[in-house]
């Protein structure tokens, strides 16, 4: 499973993990940090999405372990 730190607000650590692959794009989870208290929420990204993300930095492949 690959992950991905998300571009936002310097002070919250934001991590985008695929879940699964389809034709049509990605099953996601987001989880967002926000000073302890911990967000998570899995939603579908269309892949134009998700490639429009890596190609502006928006997204970041993660790595090493999280």
């Amino acid at each position: 499973m690959k992950a991905y730190t998300i571009k936002g607000t310097p002070d919250r650590k934001e991590i985008l993990e695929i879940l699964r692959e389809s034709k049509d794009g990605y099953q996601v989870k987001i989880t967002r940090d926000r000073s302890g208290w911990m967000e998570e929420r899995k939603e579908f990204m269309p892949k134009e999405l998700f490639d429009t993300c890596i190609r502006t930095e928006y997204l970041k492949e993660v790595t090493g372990s999280l």
